[in-house]
């Protein structure tokens, strides 16, 4: 089962929870550490702790019921305050400063990241002040073997009480859970910035999902190892790299990497150009 997490100490999950609960029915159940809303196909489970902080849930949530997958259903804080919708895998290069081990990665569902990419894209325009992005892999919690991802809204109070904002990511994930194409091609992205603006040009105009993305800011930590251990458990059959900020030494390495795992690698530019989504 597909299990939506939220954390009582997140106001933009309680808002995409209270919206998902008005949408679908649902049976209740305590289990002393989590409260669940289970319906026919997926379910809620509530969780005390800030997502960033919750490894091994999906270990310990099966203990209750089945977990094929977990969609952490978040808000985004940044700084500079702007509106958006983003889209992520959550693990951590180097040093765990915001939950999760250091050199760990979250297993990635990147099929359902791409349907609820494509659901939301619809959506946009209820609100149009608001911009659908990737964001790198980045914070825990990186201690989830089942596929994963989070949802979020971003990036102040403001936006993670906005109602309108909530329904169009509680319906973009109930589209994504009803959603079976799994036929997208799926890639590890190599560069660019944290808001990744090539490869979110790519999943939302392409045949092309992501699992893992690395920010250039990471590159000092970046090893040949780490980025075949993301591709494995991204189950990516191509390295996307962003031409314009890939530094001569990564490039080697992603090439090397490509080579020994035998994938292909591809230029963020081409994959716009020759593999854009049909009209539909």
């Amino acid at each position: 089962m597909k299990v939506i997490v939220c954390s009582k100490k997140d106001t933009a999950s309680q808002n995409i929870k209270n919206i998902l609960l008005s949408l679908e029915s649902f049976d209740e159940k305590n289990t002393g550490e989590y409260k669940l809303y289970i319906a026919e196909d997926f379910a809620i489970a509530e969780i005390e702790e800030r997502l960033i902080y919750a490894d091994f849930v999906d270990l310990k949530l099966s203990k209750h019921l089945k977990v094929d997958e977990l969609l952490f259903a978040s808000r985004h804080s940044s700084k500079d305050g702007r509106k958006i919708f983003t889209v992520h895998v959550s693990g951590n290069i180097g040093t765990a400063d915001f939950g999760g081990k250091p050199y760990s990665l979250a297993k990635p569902s990147p099929f359902t990241m791409k349907n609820y990419t494509l659901s939301l894209k619809e959506k946009l325009p209820r609100k149009p002040e608001f911009t659908f992005t990737l964001e790198v892999t980045h914070h825990g919690p990186s201690e989830i073997s089942t596929p994963s991802a989070f949802y979020e809204i971003g990036s102040t109070e403001e936006e993670w009480k906005d109602e309108e904002a909530a329904s169009i990511v509680a319906e973009s994930l109930l589209d994504a859970l009803k959603d079976k194409r799994k036929g997208w091609k799926v890639a590890v992205g190599v560069g660019g910035t944290h808001y990744a603006p090539r490869q979110t040009e790519i999943m939302l105009n392409t045949v092309f999902t992501f699992g893992h993305n690395f920010a250039k800011y990471t590159f000092e930590q970046l090893t040949a190892e780490f980025l075949a251990n993301a591709i494995k458990i991204s189950e990516a059959e191509f390295i996307v790299y962003d031409e314009k900020s890939v530094t001569s030494s990564v490039k080697n390495m992603v090439f090397a990497v490509a080579d020994t795992l035998g994938i292909d690698v591809l230029k963020s530019k081409k994959v716009k150009k020759d593999y854009a989504l049909s009209p539909s």
